[in-house]
């Protein structure tokens, strides 16, 4: 971890696999993806190349509503 809160691990596996992979787990522990994003495919739409890219957004909107609505009452009040 960088500071940032991002966790970055190596895969041995291709991005296709890994994002498989991924989904696959995400579903086993009862996590939603919300969206897979293709950057290099839509990097190749517009004619350019760049290596494999895709982020996935997961999570569980059981667990983290509550906090997205926590944190909005707290940004309110602290305008």
């Amino acid at each position: 971890m960088s500071g940032n809160g991002l966790v970055q691990v190596v895969s041995h596996y291709s991005v296709e696999e890994t994002v498989r992979r991924l989904e696959a787990a995400f579903a086993e522990k009862g996590l939603r993806v919300f969206a897979v994003i293709d950057y290099s495919g839509e990097a190749e739409e517009v004619g350019m190349k760049m290596r494999a890219t895709k982020v996935v957004i997961f999570g569980s909107p059981k667990g983290g509503t509550p906090l997205m609505v926590a944190l909005q009452a707290w940004q309110l009040i602290c305008r």
